[in-house]
């Protein structure tokens, strides 16, 4: 079992047990760890240890990074900045406790006896009252701290609903990236043999979490492009004329134009092709800054989130090309001649 299923196993699990179940809530705050610990969640488990063991003294609500959500929503910490010290355990014993003391006060009786004089009335009454009193205080306590308790553990049933229901999203988009794979994986197979050693190259250059060698990947994109490009619409001398009458570069260092060449030969609907040069206009420009970049020698500074979504970028881009290769030629554009 991979650590997502087991995470997503252990979600389903902590939200029966606080839906169906009258599990004790360490027991609850263990599971809801445990799941914070497969997810590698580290604000989670800092948010986590602070309800199972209580809050300090001195504590800053952004040391619970994205889990200060949580809190402030449960009401653990208020607008104003203040917060409850006491830990959930804590919140259900003295909740046991303070419906235990409600019951005692509620089978206590006083025994009816006639008082001697107005003096001793006077003082049966104040006890009487005192009693009261204290039965209504005691049961104001009791709903209060009830409330914010069952308050402070929906907080850990969001948290395992946002769970799961990001390990299910992540399941959709891996199904839908899977089935895009499937394309790509096709199309390269059948039109272009040497673009598959570049994929496998640009992969592990992204494993190699080095600044040069995510700047090599984008790099690398950039080749894969211009392998697909010379496959499917080779460097030519002549100008390509769109649509639109527009005239491009068709050699072989304008691979970005060849592959909007190819794109409109299969494309009928000008807003379909629109959308596309808007894609290929965005990808190629971020991969041509950094391939002058390495050209000139200069330290091509790319970020882990940026390569990475440069390259699924490239992808998806291959896996619309992939799913346009199936198609006719609609005749779209034309090239020029002298």
């Amino acid at each position: 079992m991979s650590r997502l299923d087991e995470a997503r196993k252990v979600a389903q699990e902590l939200l029966e047990s606080l839906e169906t179940s009258r599990a004790p809530i360490e027991a609850i705050l263990m599971k809801t760890k445990r799941l914070a610990r497969l997810m590698r969640d580290t604000d989670a488990q800092t948010w986590l240890d602070l309800e199972t063991r209580g809050y300090p003294d001195s504590f800053n609500p952004e040391q619970l990074g994205s889990c200060k959500k949580y809190a402030l929503a449960a009401g653990r910490i208020t607008s104003d900045g203040k917060y409850y010290f006491i830990s959930l355990p804590k919140f259900e014993a003295q909740g046991k406790s303070d419906e235990a003391l409600i019951d005692a006060l509620r089978s206590s009786r006083p025994i009816a006896t006639k008082a001697k004089d107005f003096l001793e009335k006077s003082a049966t009454e104040a006890l009487l009252e005192s009693q009261l009193n204290q039965q209504v205080q005691q049961k104001k306590n009791y709903v209060d701290n009830q409330a914010l308790f069952a308050s402070l553990k929906s907080a850990l049933h969001n948290y395992a609903t946002d769970i799961y229901l990001s390990i299910e999203l992540g399941d959709v988009a891996e199904e839908i990236f899977e089935q895009a794979r499937g394309d790509v994986d096709s199309f390269v197979r059948i039109h272009c043999s040497k673009a598959a050693e570049q994929l496998v190259a640009i992969n592990e250059r992204l494993h190699e979490d080095l600044p040069e060698s995510r700047a090599a990947a984008l790099t690398s994109c950039r080749r894969l492009l211009m392998t697909v490009a010379d496959s499917l619409f080779p460097p030519q001398d002549q100008p390509w004329t769109d649509s639109n009458r527009k005239t491009r570069k068709v050699g072989s260092e304008e691979y970005k134009n060849r592959l909007l060449a190819y794109v409109e030969q299969k494309i009928s609907s000008d807003s379909s092709f629109s959308i596309i040069v808007s894609e290929i206009e965005h990808l190629a420009a971020r991969l041509d800054a950094v391939y002058k970049k390495v050209c000139k020698g200069v330290h091509a500074d790319v970020s882990k989130e940026e390569a990475r979504l440069a390259v699924i970028h490239t992808y998806l881009f291959l896996g619309e090309i992939a799913r346009l290769s199936k198609k006719p030629k609609s005749g779209g554009g034309e090239q020029q001649t002298v």
